[in-house]
């Protein structure tokens, strides 16, 4: 993660892993993939980039990682916009919804991956 989406996402993410480690809900790696995306958000990161990353790595596929974008898309936990690319479809770019993280970020983030499990 460190090399492909910068230390400082592979910090952010690391923490709230660790603190979700005392409370594991679910096994199918979806509370990862939605820190994952919700780490990336934060810092305005491509889905596209997040979710190769992952498919990479072996944590989910791109199709997982789309689906849980949506989820908290319609939540209201993230936010997309569009990035155009030369040639193709747009990327969309991850953001965090205004005025959701206003205070202790990785608390909101571990509560929210397991309310949305």
């Amino acid at each position: 993660m460190r090399d492909e989406l910068g230390d400082e996402v592979a910090e952010d993410y690391q923490n709230i892993i660790e603190g979700m480690e005392n409370s594991r809900t679910s096994d199918d790696g979806m509370d990862e993939v939605a820190t994952a995306l919700l780490v990336a958000s934060k810092h305005n990161i491509l889905l596209y980039d997040v979710s190769k990353w992952g498919e990479d790595c072996g944590l989910a596929s791109k199709a997982k990682f789309s689906r849980t974008k949506t989820r908290l898309e319609d939540n209201g936990y993230i936010d997309t916009e569009k990035v155009p690319i030369d040639v193709g479809r747009p990327r969309l770019r991850l953001k965090l919804a205004p005025n959701v993280f206003e205070e202790d970020y990785d608390s909101q983030v571990i509560s929210i991956v397991q309310s949305t499990i």
